[in-house]
């Protein structure tokens, strides 16, 4: 069943007990029950980012799916942060677990065995009063603070996607729980460009949406705090269509605003495996991407054979001869990333005639041409950033996280190997999809701690084999008033 497929609807009252609400949880932000505000009482909405510290981790606890081991990794990893010191004690939050709806007393004994007890009581809370077949947390929507007409402070806020399916009471039941208002997309069109993996924002609260997204949806946040404050992304070439699927935001201490953005890269992906030893990529587990990367080094090693034999050519018979796709991507993926970032030529490939290309270098040459459209896109969203900022000319935190797209029906695109853009971010935790590719892997950890950040890496295929990743499956309600790195 993939992620657009319409889930079963379930019958019944919900009635909301068993957990203790949020009131008086966040220092300066007044928050009680309330009924949902109508849209000419909100004067502005701000949705929170990675900065913010995390108060609640939701995932859903899925045995059909198999996600089992997924959920089991991420109580271990919020645990680990807790017990190590990483997290004040003032701060400590827990992994809010929604039960799937065939979860049995096993199966809450199996999460008992794997994690241990007293680990499960100081760090998991279960959700009493709801149980789902859908387990795609970010879809529901969004997270915020609100100002509303005849109230001194901001208001802590639920935002209702309005997705619907068997997800459709869960967004009022959350509000209850946390005490807090509820706001619902005014678009009735159930678009999935209006999911929450769809809407992401900057700790300096420049929102990055995609143009999958309804007018109706941007209207209204336009009107409600986010004129000319919003970079709408071209999302429109994804399968899934949402942002999350190629860029993120973390809290970077290091960074000049306080956060880095972190950008899908193709064409670093493309250079790791070039450069990954071959006894590295026979150790994929998975025999499709084992067999896939084998043959993109194949593709690549061959074109470097052929380059070294031209240059044992005299003058003359260099000249006659044309290079081949593998060599043309060669030279291009040798030139500086920065080149090719700043470059407005595109992805330039200048070889000679092939009558056509094999499966493997029509894949090549997809992500590099994704990769063009990534960056574009990229620059988008640091443009709109230094408008709303003002301050243009200072340069912007971007880092590259290795990727590989494949092509879909209808000319879409999809992931192909885990996506680990599509991260979820607990303060300086990074969990993100494993990549399967060790030389990735290494890559990726590196690259985190240069601005000290770790990556904690998971097994993400329950969710990457229905078209989609990590940050879909969980979302987080976070703290508004406090930050792990202060937006500056």
């Amino acid at each position: 069943m993939f992620r657009d497929t319409r889930f079963l609807r379930r019958a019944g009252v919900i009635f909301v007990a068993g957990l203790v609400a949020a009131g008086g949880m966040f220092s300066g932000v007044e928050a009680r029950v309330r009924q949902p505000a109508s849209a000419n009482d909100i004067e502005s909405i701000r949705f929170l980012s990675p900065n913010n510290i995390p108060v609640k981790v939701l995932v859903v606890y899925s045995p059909n799916q198999q996600n089992q081991n997924f959920v089991i990794s991420l109580i271990n990893i919020v645990a680990r942060m807790h017990e190590k010191g990483m997290v004040k004690q003032e701060d400590a939050f827990k992994v809010h677990i929604i039960p799937g709806w065939e979860m049995q007393e096993k199966d809450y004994a199996f999460i008992n065995e794997k994690i241990g007890a007293e680990r499960v009581k100081r760090f998991v809370e279960f959700n009493k009063a709801y149980n789902t077949r859908d387990m795609w947390m970010q879809d529901w929507g969004e997270v915020g603070v609100v100002t509303v007409k005849g109230e001194r402070k901001p208001q802590t806020v639920v935002f209702d996607s309005n997705r619907g399916r068997d997800n459709a009471e869960l967004p009022g039941i959350l509000a209850n729980f946390w005490s807090c208002y509820l706001i619902k997309n005014p678009s009735t069109r159930n678009s999935g460009g209006d999911y929450g993996g769809n809407i992401e924002v900057t700790p300096d609260n420049v929102l990055l949406i995609g143009n999958t997204s309804t007018p109706e949806l941007r209207s209204f946040l336009e009107k409600h705090g986010y004129r000319n404050r919003m970079a709408v992304l071209e999302t429109d070439w994804l399968q899934v269509g949402h942002v999350d699927e190629y860029i993120s935001v973390c809290p970077n201490p290091k960074a000049l605003r306080g956060y880095t953005l972190i950008k899908a890269n193709p064409r670093l992906a493309l250079r790791l495996v070039k450069d990954t030893p071959d006894s590295e990529l026979r150790a994929i587990p998975q025999k499709e991407y084992r067999d896939a990367m084998l043959a993109v080094k194949k593709c690549l090693v061959e074109a470097e054979k052929k380059r070294a034999e031209a240059l044992k050519l005299d003058a003359p018979a260099r000249r006659r001869r044309t290079r081949s796709f593998g060599e043309a991507v060669l030279e291009y993926l040798e030139s500086s990333e920065e080149l090719l970032v700043s470059s407005d030529s595109g992805t330039n490939l200048t070889y000679g005639h092939e009558i056509a290309k094999s499966d493997v270098e029509k894949f090549i040459e997809l992500n590099l041409t994704l990769a063009r459209l990534i960056d574009s896109n990229v620059k988008s969203a640091c443009d709109k950033i230094s408008e709303v900022r003002k301050d243009s000319g200072k340069p912007h935190s971007v880092l590259s996280f290795p990727a590989l797209f494949r092509r879909m029906h209808g000319d879409k695109h999809i992931a192909y190997l885990p996506g680990s853009v599509n991260q979820l971010i607990l303060n300086n935790q990074l969990i993100v999809p494993d990549p399967k590719v060790r030389s990735m892997r290494l890559h990726i950890s590196k690259t985190a701690a240069k601005v000290g950040l770790h990556a904690n890496f998971i097994d993400s295929l329950p969710y990457h084999n229905l078209q989609g990743q990590l940050h879909c499956g969980t979302n987080v309600f976070r703290h508004p008033n406090k930050y792990y790195v202060k937006p500056r």
